[in-house]
């Protein structure tokens, strides 16, 4: 055991030497014999040439540090495949979740400035609407009043007209009892109330009537009584006709005013649905650009952690590459002493032992 330890103690004297190809073993083994600890392995060297020890014993050893060497390297390289791949995936991973959160804020991002854009629109539709709502009342409280005006005037003109005609069929009766022979004085007061009535309307049609009975109250003549007689059918003829052409017209303006009316109603209940529905969007609209500013915030870190995380793992997957070639740099230059310092000791042991007997007589 302590002749082993010794002979790897030699090794590794060997490997710490700065060496060159063109170097020649005596060289080799003058450097190693300049470091202090080398020194003291080449005087135990010497020690156990002087006394026979087998070399090939030294060679074994050599060539067992060799295969430990490629075996360690050849660990290192299945670790280094395997941590490789371990690292390519998490990278990977990482690469997906941060295109992936990427993707989100940009998703999100845009949510919010739609549905922000999309609030002012409704916003100012609801300010529209309201409005319009407001003109739809008063519209229609304008248009109801007219009819309503309207109405109130058939009703006045028509019941003149029941007055004017109930005046014109008395002075008919008045007169076709004058044309009967009743005398003048027994109809006078009758006459003189249709005659009042008539003046009181004041209408551009009865004037000629009322001039007409008032010459008749003077002088009563069958002349007359037949010209007035005309006169009144003619006048109620053309109140009859004018009755009805105010009832047509009140007829024809209510049903105008039925689907006006009709309109304007079907109108309010679209605007105040459009309203309502408006400003339910609001608040939905509201919400989802609330949510969208809390889970773009959420992402936000999401993100930040996710690059933080591959920036540490690929600091860490470099540490580990350049120690990878770091370790395997060193084993590969100690493989090369190992093989020289074989060369040494075998091929040409004559001048490692030439060395070391000068090297006894000089030092």
């Amino acid at each position: 055991m302590a002749r082993s330890l010794t002979i790897l103690a030699i090794v590794i004297a060997v490997a710490t030497a700065r060496v060159t190809k063109s170097e020649s073993p005596k060289e080799i083994l003058a450097q190693v014999n300049k470091d202090s600890f080398g020194n003291s392995i080449l005087s135990v060297l010497q020690l156990q040439l002087a006394t026979g020890g087998p070399v090939g014993e030294i060679q074994i050893l050599l060539n067992n540090i060799a295969s430990q060497l490629n075996g360690d390297q050849k660990k290192a390289d299945k670790v280094h495949e395997s941590d490789t791949v371990a690292f390519e995936k998490i990278i990977a991973d990482l690469e997906q979740e941060i295109a992936y959160h990427q993707s989100q804020i940009v998703a999100l991002s845009n949510l919010r400035d739609s549905t922000t854009e999309a609030l002012g629109e409704a916003e100012q539709e609801v300010r529209v609407v309201t409005s319009d709502i407001a003109n739809n009342e008063k519209s229609f409280a304008d248009e109801s009043a007219t009819r309503q005006s309207q109405h109130e005037t058939w009703v006045r003109k028509d019941a003149e007209h029941v007055d004017q005609m109930d005046a014109i069929d008395e002075a008919s009766k008045i007169v076709q009892h004058l044309q009967a022979g009743v005398a003048f004085a027994q109809l006078k007061s009758r006459f003189e109330k249709v005659q009042a009535k008539l003046m009181e309307s004041k209408h551009a049609l009865f004037k000629p009537l009322i001039n007409a009975l008032t010459q008749l109250a003077s002088k009563v003549d069958n002349k007359s009584i037949i010209k007035i007689l005309e006169l009144l059918a003619q006048i109620r003829q053309q109140l009859v006709a004018s009755r009805a052409s105010l009832l047509a017209t009140e007829e024809r303006q209510a049903a105008n005013w039925e689907v006006q009316s009709s309109h304007l109603q079907e109108e309010h209940k679209r605007l105040v649905e459009r309203k309502a529905f408006l400003e339910n969007s609001i608040v939905q609209f509201k919400v989802t650009i609330q949510e969208a500013v809390e889970d773009l915030e959420d992402q936000t870190l999401f993100l930040e952690d996710a690059e933080d995380s591959l920036a540490i793992q690929q600091r860490w997957a470099a540490e580990q590459e350049a120690q990878y070639e770091s370790q395997t740099f060193e084993r590969e230059q100690h493989l090369e002493l190992v093989e020289r310092l074989q060369e040494v000791l075998t091929q040409k042991l004559s001048a490692a032992s030439e060395f070391l007997q000068v090297r006894e007589e000089v030092f």
